[in-house]
C-alpha cells in the first residue's frame, strides 16, 4: 500500500508543481489566469490514479484486463481530454494573443467528456458503474450536503455584512459577462445565483473529477484502511500542500505568505473532512465533484 501511495503522490505532485514552475518560467501565473482556461493541473491527480488503476496495478477491479463495462469509457475518455486538454493549454501559453480561442477549444473539450459521463452512465447499470468506482451513490444525500454547502456560505455572507467585514459591491454593468439594463439587476441576480448552483457546477464537472477522484477517489482509498480520521486528515494535508504553488504565485484566494500557506492548509485540511464525509457517506465520487464545483462557484 505505502508503494501505491507513493508512485501517486509522486507522479502527481511531478506533474502539477512541474506544471506551475513552467508556468511562472514562461508567461506568470497572473498573465496564464487571464488566459481564462480552466486550470491543467486539476485534471492530474484523477489522470494518474487512473493510470496506475488501469494499466500498472493488476489486482485493480478497473485494470484495463479485468474490466470491460461500459463505463470504461467514461475513464478512457478522462486520460485522452487531460492529454489533449494539456496539449490546447501548452499552446496557449506559447499563444496567449489568442487566449480567447484556446479557452473555446478547452470549455468544448471539458463540456464534450461532461456529455460522455451522462451517455455513458444513461447506458450502464448501477452494477457496471460500481465496479467502476463511477456509481451516483446516494443522491438524496447528496442533494442535503448540496443545500447545506449553500446555506453555509450564505451565512458566511450574511456574517460579514452584519460584522461590517465585508460590504456589498453594489450594481455592475455585466453578470457573468452578460451586459443587465437596470430595471433586470435583481432578476439578473436571482438568475445567476441559480446558475451558480447548478449550472456552473455541472459544466466545471471534468475539473472537480480530475481533483476527486484523486485524492477522494484513490488516495483516500488507500489511507483510511487503518482508520476513517486519520486517513481524511492526511488526505486533507496532502491536498494542503498541493495547493502551496498556486497560493504562492499570489493569485489565489490566500496572500502568497507564511501565514497565507498556513491558513490554506487550515482551510483544505477542514474542507477535507467535509468532502470525505460525502464520498463516505453518500458512497459517490460525483457528489464530491459537484460539491467542489459548487463550493468553487458560489464562494466566488
Amino acid at each position: 500500500r505505502a508503494e501505491r501511495v507513493a508512485a501517486f503522490l509522486l507522479l502527481t505532485f511531478a506533474l502539477s508543481w512541474g506544471f506551475h514552475l513552467l508556468i511562472a518560467v514562461t508567461i506568470g501565473h497572473e498573465a496564464y489566469l487571464e488566459l481564462g482556461m480552466p486550470p491543467l493541473d486539476m485534471l492530474f491527480p484523477a489522470f494518474v490514479a487512473l493510470i496506475l488503476r488501469l494499466f500498472v496495478f493488476t489486482d485493480s477491479p478497473i485494470h484495463v484486463r479485468r474490466y470491460h463495462g461500459k463505463p470504461r469509457w467514461i475513464l478512457y475518455g478522462f486520460l485522452l481530454l487531460t492529454v489533449v486538454y494539456g496539449v490546447v493549454t501548452l499552446l496557449g501559453l506559447l499563444r496567449h494573443g489568442q487566449a480567447a480561442v484556446f479557452r473555446g477549444v478547452g470549455n468544448l473539450l471539458t463540456t464534450l467528456w461532461t456529455l460522455l459521463v451522462f451517455f455513458v452512465a444513461g447506458q450502464s447499470s448501477e452494477k457496471e458503474l460500481e465496479q467502476a468506482g463511477v456509481q451516483l451513490g446516494d443522491t438524496d444525500r447528496g442533494v442535503r450536503l448540496a443545500l447545506g454547502v449553500v446555506a453555509f456560505f450564505a451565512l458566511q455572507a450574511g456574517l460579514n455584512l452584519l460584522l461590517g467585514l465585508g460590504q456589498f459591491q453594489g450594481q455592475v454593468e455585466r453578470v457573468y459577462g452578460i451586459p443587465v439594463p437596470d430595471g433586470l439587476y435583481p432578476l439578473a441576480l436571482i438568475m445567476a445565483f441559480g446558475l451558480a448552483v447548478t449550472g456552473i457546477p455541472l459544466s466545471g464537472l471534468a475539473l472537480v473529477f480530475g481533483e476527486e477522484y484523486g485524492w477522494r477517489g484513490f488516495l483516500q482509498d488507500e489511507l483510511v484502511k487503518p482508520g476513517k480520521r486519520q486517513g481524511v486528515l492526511a488526505v486533507g494535508l496532502v491536498w494542503g500542500l498541493w495547493h502551496f504553488p498556486v497560493i504562492l504565485s499570489g493569485v489565489h484566494t490566500y496572500p502568497p505568505t507564511v501565514l497565507g500557506l498556513g491558513l490554506g492548509l487550515v482551510f483544505f485540511v477542514l474542507w477535507g473532512f467535509v468532502q470525505s464525509y460525502a464520498v463516505l457517506k453518500a458512497g459517490s465520487i460525483w457528489v464530491a465533484a459537484f460539491l467542489h464545483g459548487l463550493v468553487n462557484s458560489v464562494y466566488a
